[in-house]
């Protein structure tokens, strides 16, 4: 068990470590955004988490409302997929209801993507 804390431990401090990297030094444009000239889902999303990480929760969402909310979804799916690998249960991106929960969230980013590309709601834009 001690063994999969670490583990657990060391992988996140990894995600982590790398994410602040990207965010404060590599700075990666969107792709979609640089080639199409359309916002994707993601669009916005690195000024959201500056925004976060300043206390600024009302910038956050106005810069990207679709991962301001997924991100305590995502963390919370990690933690919990977190103690069951600890406790060594089956994973949960092993069951029947994750697909449908992944295409669900998929399609999501997909109407997002279009709504906030559309003229006239300027309000979902980065």
């Amino acid at each position: 068990m001690k063994k999969r804390i670490l583990r657990v431990t060391g992988i996140l401090s990894g995600i982590v470590i790398t994410g602040l990297l990207l965010l404060f030094f590599v700075k990666p444009p969107c792709l979609i955004l640089r080639f199409t000239g359309f916002t994707c889902a993601g669009c916005g999303g690195q000024r959201m988490i500056l925004s976060l990480l300043e206390g600024d929760i009302f910038g956050a969402f106005h810069h990207n409302p679709f991962l301001f909310a997924l991100v305590p979804l995502l963390l919370g799916y990690g933690s919990w997929e977190a103690v069951r690998y600890i406790k060594q249960e089956r994973p949960l991106y092993q069951s029947r209801r994750f697909f449908r929960i992944l295409l669900g969230v998929l399609l999501s980013a997909v109407v997002f993507t279009v709504l906030r590309n559309l003229p006239g709601v300027t309000f979902l834009g980065p």
